[in-house]
């Protein structure tokens, strides 16, 4: 699981051409650095089991992510359309807090997560894109 694979995939912008990401509906911290994922997905819910130790503990999250290396840190985590880790000192959503995006969550859980129920509905793969264009 890399950051840099994200950011790759996120930057290729004929992936998100009529992409509409729904959100995430619920999150629950499960154990160690596993997450429980609830995704809306038209009129039915994808879940997904994420495991995030290769994320935060592994790979070079970013300064950003280091506080969540902290067990107790990172049970307290939200799920509100974005995956939210608010300000450990006010409890506030603010410029402390961290938030992660649906479609970088819904990328990690069906790259690396555990299907416990999803739709058909996916995140778009370079399947899709016309044969000229390809993610590198």
């Amino acid at each position: 699981m890399k950051w840099k694979e994200w950011r790759k995939y996120a930057d290729n912008e004929a992936l998100w051409q009529n992409h509409q990401e729904k959100g995430l509906l619920t999150a629950e911290y499960v154990r160690d650095y596993v997450l429980r994922l609830w995704f809306e997905d038209d009129l039915d819910v994808s879940i997904y089991e994420l495991d995030f130790y290769p994320l935060i503990m592994e790979d070079d999250p970013g300064e950003v992510f280091l506080r969540l290396r902290d067990k107790e840190q990172f049970r307290l985590v939200e799920g509100d359309y974005a995956l939210i880790w608010l300000n450990p000192e006010t409890g506030a959503y603010d410029e402390k807090a961290v938030d992660v995006a649906p479609e970088c969550i819904r990328f990690f859980c069906e790259k690396y997560g555990k299907k416990l129920k999803a739709t058909e509905k996916q995140m778009p793969s370079k399947t899709s894109l016309p044969e000229h264009e390809t993610i590198a």
